[in-house]
């Protein structure tokens, strides 16, 4: 078995997700849809994702700005396991007082997408 970062290679196979604290055990993909869900479910991480998809590092304080209604205790630990899972990178610096910067990643710029399609039906829902 031949591991890559944030993935797991069973034979020549596919590269399936390895496990996570939040994402959970998912070497069978017999349900990609059980682990997409896992990953950015709930209520705060896909909108956290779309405060960062213009790809510009944002801080603790500007994320909770675009994201107004979500406790500190919640964006806290949804920014903790979307770091996890490689959707968003973390940058701290080594200064006083301390400076975090969280920016989406690349599989993270992948999803924007599919949120974008979800808020347009959502818009669509809302109109009726």
């Amino acid at each position: 078995m031949k591991k890559e970062k944030n993935r797991v290679r069973i034979g020549g196979g596919k590269a399936v997700a390895k496990k996570s604290k939040a994402a959970g055990n998912f070497a069978n993909v017999e349900d990609p849809l059980k682990y997409a869900v896992s990953v950015i479910g709930g209520k705060w991480k896909v909108r956290i994702l779309w405060a960062a998809k213009d790809g510009n590092p944002l801080r603790y304080r500007e994320i909770k700005q675009l994201v107004p209604e979500v406790t500190d205790m919640m964006l806290s630990q949804s920014l903790r396991e979307l770091t996890e899972c490689g959707l968003l990178e973390r940058r701290q610096f080594r200064e006083i007082p301390p400076k975090v910067e969280y920016k989406i990643t690349g599989r993270g710029e992948k999803l924007i997408p599919a949120i974008k399609l979800l808020s347009e039906w959502a818009e669509n829902e809302l109109a009726i």
